[in-house]
């Protein structure tokens, strides 16, 4: 028998075309070889589903790269060529988020806030090859992003530390380009919105005796007139990223720099006890033509993994981050006065600098325990965030008169007078927050391969000046394999999150609240009918409720539980009809405290995306794709409801293979086909709203050498 495997694995290796001779006999018996192994680079041919959207690999942190089917709790790659079909005008990374059904938009033109089951997910805070808190809290460019990766459910356990703003339900992960084994040279140019065009370079190549080094670099300008009136959006970027893939070790370095310049940044309004008011025209922007931001970013995010032998790897990430701000003016979300769409409005004038740094690093072992084989983690973690926060001493002083206009009257923002220079005074210097942690993961699969068991223990403390908490925090997985096709699972997860610093503007400034807790149940089943995969669960999420009360304390009242259920599915129907798409329902209520049983502001209980892709020929494609929530409360008593939306886009591609092999794609969008003006909910203020946008028009022609 031993004879016959040496010789079967002889054939293969001979029809593989690898050096089964140069192995080493293995003990006494002529017949048998050790072989070396064979390492072979480059993107395989299944690793994407049919459709090309969504990839199969996910980098699970500390877990390491696990198949769509492999992991018990659900998890979304979506790639680059979903990056590209939805390309839009200023907020691609929310059109490409929101393909997720457990992903709503909680943002608009200026942010990249989603939320992930329920529970906000604030975009300084997506990841970065696994490591959190490398962007900053505006619109985030794609021009050098692989895959976007999403996870719905608590993930300290897999990603480590939770920063502040970070969601309890769910994570997002930007994979990040690296270099290619044919060399790369592409350039894109993209018109957008009423005169906004964006200039994209990409670059890329390995050398080295075995092409082990690589290097990657991404160029972004973009500047002009986007689809909201009087917003103007400039930015330049440059993103290099360096990597070094050998026989057992693996490297990157990301650098990356941002300059972003927004004027008259596009923001929301609050209803002020009044009542929602019919949707203005599209392109309304609340914000006079003299509002803007500036900012720059300094990114740096490291990692590397070195495996020792078969069965032992080492794993180290590390990041560092600055972002500073100067200036910040505009108004602090309009006020309704009346029910016309009268308003006020007070100055917001700020300047600020936050800085981030990451690590982790740990080990991932492989062992065999009678009929159980083992994959455990042991892993540590620590973040570090400090920075500043200077305001106007005017501003801060309430001394500047109130801006009044009105909604449906443009020319009320435009005669807006601008403010004289800030009168910096006022500086808050934060306290250095430190969050540790440590996590301890076995993954188990009996020997048949019908069972796998996911069990880990995390130890977290968060730390906030002389102020500090610290947790054990559970989580196990559980999943059955049907059939090589269907998976059913359950989980229950539990996280922490970072304590927090009551803010100046409420009653009890300064107090220190504890780190909220989450907890998630979930049961469901996943497939893979070879050109249709897909996910349904049933789950459970909550956490302690953030509330302010009449005496404008700020706080924990009761808890807020989100329990619903999602459906998702991406593949291929038919040989030329591709899709992407799902349903979440969501029932979010408060338990306990004085608005027991109430609804949570913000959160409708059905969001709906569809999106489709048609390949009618080699070179021609069309695409659709309709998104939409049903109507939302905008308060804890449910008193008042945006209402139900739905929206349509459309978008066609043309690609030509030149002679010499370079390729020429010229792509059209168009979102909001039927120009329906609506209401979007927004929690950062309560009882706000935004405008998503009127139709506008996306062309991009990109050739690649």
């Amino acid at each position: 028998m031993k004879k016959k495997f040496t010789l079967l694995y002889g054939l293969l290796a001979s029809s593989l075309c690898l050096p089964v001779g140069h192995g080493a006999p293995k003990g006494d018996d002529p017949y048998s070889y050790t072989l070396p192994e064979i390492v072979v680079y480059g993107k395989r041919a299944d690793a994407y589903y049919y459709g090309g959207q969504v990839a199969r690999q996910n980098s699970l942190g500390n877990i390491g790269d696990t198949d769509f089917m492999d992991v018990p709790f659900n998890v979304l790659s979506l790639s680059q060529k979903a990056i590209d079909i939805n390309r839009s005008s200023g907020n691609t990374m929310i059109e490409v988020l929101t393909l997720d059904p457990t992903v709503t938009s909680d943002g608009d033109n200026t942010y990249n806030d989603v939320r992930i089951r329920g529970y906000v997910l604030r975009s300084q805070h997506y990841y970065i090859n696994g490591v959190p808190g490398m962007l900053s809290p505006s619109s985030i460019p794609t021009n050098f992003v692989e895959r976007v990766e999403v996870i719905s459910g608590p993930n300290t356990l897999m990603n480590g530390v939770a920063s502040y703003f970070a969601s309890v339900s769910g994570a997002v992960n930007l994979v990040p380009k690296v270099a290619e084994d044919k060399p790369k040279i592409s350039f894109r140019e993209t018109f957008s919105g009423k005169s906004h065009f964006a200039h994209e370079l990409d670059i890329g190549g390995r050398f080295g005796k075995n092409k082990e080094w690589g290097i990657r670099a991404n160029i972004g300008i973009e500047n002009g007139a986007t689809r909201f009136r009087d917003e103007k959006y400039d930015e330049k970027n440059l993103f290099v990223n360096l990597d070094y893939r050998g026989e057992n070790t693996s490297a990157q370095l990301l650098l990356g720099r941002r300059n972003v310049h927004h004027k008259g940044l596009q923001t929301g309004i609050r209803m002020n006890g009044h009542s929602l008011p019919r949707p203005p025209q599209g392109d309304a922007n609340f914000q006079p033509p003299w509002g803007e931001y500036s900012h720059t970013n300094n990114i740096m995010t490291f990692s590397l993994d070195h495996r020792f032998n078969p069965s032992l790897e080492l794993f180290l990430k590390a990041g560092h981050h600055t972002d500073e701000w100067d200036p910040v003016i505009c108004l602090y979300y309009p006020k309704l006065t009346d029910d016309t769409g009268n308003f006020k409005a007070v100055l917001e004038m700020i300047r600020e600098r936050n800085m981030t740094r990451g690590y982790a690093g740990g080990v991932r072992l492989k062992a065999n325990t009678g009929q159980l084989k083992h994959e455990i983690v042991l892993s540590a973690d620590r973040m570090e965030t400090e920075g500043w926060i200077e305001y106007d001493t005017d501003f801060y002083d309430d001394i500047r008169p109130l801006y009044t206009g009105n909604i449906y009257d443009p020319s009320s923002f435009s005669r807006m007078i601008p403010p004289g220079p800030p009168k910096w005074g006022y500086h808050d210097q934060g306290d250095l927050n430190v969050m540790n942690g440590f996590s301890l993961i076995d993954r188990i699969v009996t020997a048949d391969d019908k069972w796998s068991f996911l069990g880990g223990l995390r130890y977290q403390k968060v730390a906030q000046g002389s102020r500090s908490s610290s947790r054990y925090s559970p989580n196990v997985g559980l999943m059955y394999t049907v059939s090589p096709q269907v998976k059913v699972y359950a989980n229950f997860m539990e996280s922490l999150g970072r304590g927090r610093v009551v803010p100046r503007r409420y009653a009890n400034r300064g107090e220190y609240l504890p780190p909220q807790t989450t907890e998630q149940y979930e049961i469901g089943v996943k497939w893979d009918a070879n050109r249709l995969a897909g996910s349904f669960s049933l789950f459970s999420v909550e956490q302690e409720n953030l509330h302010v009360d009449d005496k404008n304390r700020y706080g924990y009242n009761g808890r807020q539980k989100n329990r619903g259920a999602q459906l998702t599915v991406f593949g291929q129907v038919t040989p030329k009809l591709n899709l992407i798409g799902g349903l979440m329902y969501l029932n979010a209520v408060q338990s306990g405290g004085r608005n027991d049983g109430r609804p949570i502001a913000a959160i409708p209980k059905w969001n709906f995306t569809l999106s489709t892709e048609y390949q009618m020929d080699d070179n021609w494609s069309l695409t659709g794709r309709i998104v939409g929530n049903s109507q939302a409360p905008m308060n804890v008593l449910a008193s008042k409801h945006v209402p139900s939306w739905w929206r349509l886009d459309l978008g066609a591609q043309y690609k030509y293979t030149l002679d010499n092999g370079n390729v020429l794609r010229a792509r059209l969008n168009i979102f909001n086909v039927l120009n329906r003006e609506y209401w979007v909910a927004r929690s950062a203020v309560e009882e706000s709203v935004t405008m998503h946008g009127p139709r506008s028009v996306v062309l991009s022609v990109a050739y690649d050498f």
